[in-house]
């Protein structure tokens, strides 16, 4: 966690005093860790409004030129809004086999409506680039490993997800509705909490680079990861439903870095970058 903020780029000087002055006086290792946290929970994590990582006064990694066409996905974890709906995974993914617009609405309503849904930066993909694994029989676990999503690790039992699809163009609407603001952007360090699963690319990457949870071969499984400004999701977005049944087989999160690093250092033609975990 510590090497994400020495490894990483991309944040610009004048968002990086705004970190500094925050974590300032960090006496340890888990100090900072703390204050790292508390920063993303001020900063980033936000209730409205614009978090740092958007914010052009502070000179955000700014991805302005994609494509408006541009699809993109993001897996949304559903335990928790299906719950304040009192509605079961199941009679939600029949809804969406039969088109029962009112129920899926309602739905969408209440998950907008509640306090589960932040302003935080969405992590998300390009669909183009998972074009394959979404043709797996076994795709809620296959895209589970692919983007890293490492918490999802069904610790307390199957985990359902939504696959949310949407263009650029909806998400530079929502974004252009704030003052000040950029629509997407490359995934720093700062715009999670400490988080070992997480790993900067190298300026000389367009995007972030998801660490997959499984060994890869190298350049080819290296999926662009990008941050953009929250949308309010209609009934078009739900792509498709699934479950997650099973924990990421085992792994060694020092082999795992170590991998993505010799894979981003090959990308970006950058054998300097970064440093290995002995």
């Amino acid at each position: 966690m510590g090497d994400n903020l020495w490894f990483e780029e991309r944040v610009s000087t004048v968002r990086q005093a705004v970190f500094e002055d925050a974590v300032r006086g960090a006496q340890s290792p888990d100090d900072l860790k703390r204050r790292h946290t508390d920063y993303w929970n001020e900063f980033v994590k936000v209730d409205e409004g614009v978090a740092h990582t958007f914010l052009q006064s502070l000179e955000p990694a700014d991805l302005g030129d994609l494509h408006e066409t541009q699809k993109i996905v993001r897996v949304e974890r559903l335990d928790r809004p299906l719950g304040k709906a009192a509605l079961s995974f199941d009679r939600l993914k029949r809804a969406v086999e039969r088109n029962e617009t009112e129920i899926i609405d309602g739905f969408l309503r209440t998950w907008h409506n509640s306090n589960i849904r932040d302003w935080r930066p969405a992590f998300a993909a390009f669909k183009d680039e998972l074009s394959d694994t979404l043709l797996d029989h076994n795709w809620p676990e296959s895209i589970r490993n692919r983007l890293g999503l490492a918490h999802f690790d069904c610790t307390s039992g199957p985990i359902p997800i939504a696959l949310m699809e949407y263009s650029i163009d909806e998400v530079r609407k929502a974004a252009n509705a704030q003052a000040g603001c950029c629509a997407v952007a490359a995934p720093t360090a700062l715009d999670s909490m400490p988080w070992p699963f997480f790993f900067p690319a190298p300026r000389d990457l367009t995007c972030g680079r998801t660490m997959s949870l499984i060994a890869v071969d190298h350049e080819r499984e290296l999926l662009a990861e990008i941050l953009h400004f929250r949308i309010t999701y209609r009934r078009e977005h739900i792509s498709r439903l699934g479950e997650i049944r099973n924990p990421p087989e085992a792994f060694d999160i020092a082999d795992l870095r170590n991998r993505h690093l010799l894979a981003v250092q090959l990308a970006s033609d950058r054998d300097v970058f970064g440093a290995e975990i002995e």
